[in-house]
């Protein structure tokens, strides 16, 4: 059995799920994603709703144990995003994700925060999306969130974690997210860096969806990583999510 913690699921249609599933992923994280910026926050909010009761659905007819993540994207803030802050403080989640900050605005870092902070009060664990573009400088900016609010190391994984921000995400104590997929990582990358820096803090995903349908990425790294692979690409995750 294998754990995909980052996937888009909305994103797949049911022969990707399929091969997922045959590929040996019976679990999955499903992720908050809109592919638009959404017009109104009800629409992130019905989004959520979807997640929850349909995509959920969706996955365990097809043998998929999914857990839904919700959250507002930094690419996803609508205007009024305060009535989804409200939204999720006033209700019980398994998980907020994908959440973090793409060029670190200050209103990017409002919302994290908010979101953090709500988290925090709740015990929920967080994925945390890191950007493609000045990685580095917004990799530091999330950590100095994290650490402004004290969050809690075990709630939270940097995500999309490559070469450009490896050495500042293990100097801390969060979970490491390592993302297999075109312009992220390779499976021999993931082997390479876990051969380096041992396996207790790094999580495989595959970020699969919306044109990314790279579905048994995380199956391909279980190959190459051997004797790791329980711990990367199963273990470590059901630790970090408590399930």
């Amino acid at each position: 059995m294998l754990f995909d913690s980052h996937v888009h699921s909305e994103g797949l249609g049911i022969t990707e799920l399929r091969k997922m599933k045959e590929s040996g992923i019976e679990k999955i994280c499903s992720l908050s994603f809109y592919p638009v910026k959404p017009l109104f926050p009800q629409t992130l909010i019905d989004a959520f709703r979807k997640l929850e009761e349909f995509e959920k659905r969706r996955c365990k007819i097809l043998g998929i144990e999914m857990l839904a993540g919700v959250g507002i994207h930094p690419r996803c803030i609508p205007p009024n995003y305060k009535a989804v802050i409200e939204h999720l403080e006033a209700s019980d989640w398994d998980l907020f994700g994908e959440i973090g900050l793409e060029n670190a605005t200050n209103e990017e870092i409002e919302v994290l925060r908010d979101q953090l902070r709500i988290a925090k009060s709740k015990d929920v664990p967080c994925v945390i999306h890191t950007p493609r573009r000045n990685k580095g400088i917004v990799t530091k900016k999330i950590l100095e969130v994290l650490e402004s609010i004290s969050f809690p190391a075990e709630l939270a994984v940097v995500d999309h974690v490559n070469f450009e921000n490896l050495d500042l995400v293990l100097e801390k104590d969060y979970w490491i997210g390592l993302t297999v997929q075109l312009g992220k990582l390779s499976a021999q990358e993931v082997a390479n860096i876990v051969e380096k820096h041992g396996s207790e803090r790094f999580i495989v995903n595959s970020d699969s969806g919306y044109g990314n349908e790279f579905v048994t990425a995380v199956a391909e790294v279980a190959k190459v990583v051997a004797e790791e692979a329980e711990r990367i690409c199963l273990k470590n995750a059901e630790k970090f999510l408590g399930v």
